[in-house]
């Protein structure tokens, strides 16, 4: 069972259109390795490795009212996959995650009687599902097991470990993805603010991998607004007012540390990713 969600929030079920969802084969993650060769070294040395796009293809059979229909059915199918612009693939069968992806190539469906068994190539084009709600999600209505929450996506069983809201000058924050999450190539806000007795700077650091993100001002009365790699504060763009670094989160759990104030309140609003 497959759905189709736009980005405008447009959820399809495309049992709803007649069309079953024979199959949805994933492929494993792509790996790019990144080695270079030294003369006179023996080996190369090792860069690190990225992710290319997945391969993921799906098998449907479309199911017409009656023989003359099918043409019509055919025509709606071209239609919901349409990829002048990306869409999610939502497979019911893992609920809670989604695949970025665009039709890869031209197919047809070939129509016998009212059905017709077709298949589509895809791209998942991050390389990485991701999860269909939000830390905010959670924060607001708690973690519920549904269409957005689902078993095997890394969430913990207990209220306190899913908060992404917090006041005070230290915290945890956990990624139940297994990916970690960068603000440049993932969803990635924090709000940070009203700072109270910030008069000189104010630092927010992940302890866990180090990274550090540091206003060069106080921030008493102010806040902070990091979306993605863009930086305000009280709306105004604020890059140049820091330090220039992002944060960045680690699958699990992340500890946090404030500076340069008394008791700051930070919300984090991201999604989980998995390979």
């Amino acid at each position: 069972m497959t759905l189709i969600q736009r980005h405008d929030g447009t959820i399809y079920d495309l049992l709803d259109y007649g069309i079953r969802t024979r199959d949805l084969i994933i492929s494993a993650p792509t790996p790019i390795h990144h080695f270079e060769q030294v003369e006179g070294r023996n080996g190369v040395i090792d860069y690190g490795t990225t992710y290319g796009p997945r391969e993921i293809t799906a098998y449907y059979r479309a199911t017409s009212y009656d023989i003359m229909d099918f043409s019509l059915l055919r025509d709606e199918i071209f239609n919901l996959f349409r990829t002048e612009e990306s869409f999610y693939l939502i497979e019911k069968r893992e609920r809670g995650k989604r695949w970025l992806v665009k039709v890869a190539n031209p197919y047809s469906i070939p129509q016998r009687n009212v059905f017709g068994n077709f298949e589509i190539e895809f791209v998942g084009i991050t390389g990485f599902s991701e999860s269909i709600g939000t830390t905010q999600d959670i924060q607001q209505n708690g973690l519920q097991f549904g269409d957005d929450w689902a078993f095997g996506m890394g969430l913990l069983f207990d209220d306190d470990s899913h908060k992404y809201t917090h006041a005070g000058t230290s915290f945890r924050i956990y990624n139940a993805g297994n990916v970690p999450i960068h603000p440049f190539e993932q969803d990635l806000t924090i709000k940070i603010g009203p700072a109270f007795n910030s008069s000189e700077f104010f630092e927010l650091e992940n302890i866990t991998n180090g990274t550090m993100f540091r206003v060069n001002e106080g921030l008493s009365g102010k806040e902070v607004f990091l979306d993605g790699p863009n930086i305000t504060i009280d709306g105004l763009n604020a890059l140049g007012r820091t330090n220039r670094n992002f944060i960045t989160l680690e699958p699990g759990w992340n500890d946090f540390v404030m500076r340069g104030t008394t008791s700051t309140r930070v919300e984090f609003d991201f999604r989980f990713y998995y390979l």
